[in-house]
């Protein structure tokens, strides 16, 4: 009886789908431009921009992700009321293990700021071209920013939304870097 026990768990095997955890997720790497696109520094006083008198320029990166009607998912370290970026003060930023579905999904890069986040850019990762599915995502992506960035008006969360990237997931992945507003992005397959 054990032979056949194994060849119907073998044959249900052959029809259950196999698919990988690593398949979901990515490493992401984020590198913000070295100002925001006004020309003012992303941390420290506007008026000394990147001199070395504004030693804290460099922005503290975030990404969080916004699935349709569901909180932001952000990717940072909190300590007390505090939050963290998991690389403070620096260019560039890697999240590894990143799960990314279900497809699409809204991504909002942000600069963690005691007071209220700077946005650094936002993004709709989709694998088709489904207009209702991404106008949802764009919905939650509004609700996202008033919890992210309460004090920032809501023209200019709407203009930020309105003008939010649409990118198939496969133009970003495979390690190319898609280029956004005020950064770039970069998707490698999770290990």
């Amino acid at each position: 009886m054990r032979p056949i026990g194994a060849i119907v768990v073998a044959a249900l095997c052959m029809f259950v789908p196999v698919t990988s955890f690593a398949a979901d997720t990515f490493d992401i790497t984020v590198t913000a431009d070295k100002t925001k696109a006004n020309g003012s520094p992303w941390d420290g006083v506007p008026g000394l921009g990147n001199s070395k008198a504004n030693l804290n320029a460099a922005p503290d990166i975030a990404v969080c992700l916004v699935r349709a009607n569901a909180k932001p998912d952000c990717k940072w370290k909190p300590d007390g009321k505090r939050l963290f970026s998991l690389c403070q003060n620096a260019w560039t930023c890697k999240f590894g293990g990143v799960a990314l579905s279900p497809l699409p999904i809204g991504i909002v890069l942000i600069d963690i700021d005691v007071r209220n986040h700077d946005i650094i850019d936002t993004l709709i990762l989709t694998d088709k071209v489904d207009e209702a599915a991404n106008r949802e995502i764009a919905d939650s992506m509004r609700a996202a920013m008033t919890m992210l960035t309460p004090n920032r008006s809501e023209d200019a969360k709407e203009h930020i939304v309105r003008n939010t990237k649409v990118i198939p997931l496969a133009d970003c992945s495979g390690g190319k870097p898609c280029r956004l507003t005020q950064s770039q992005l970069t998707l490698a397959r999770g290990r």
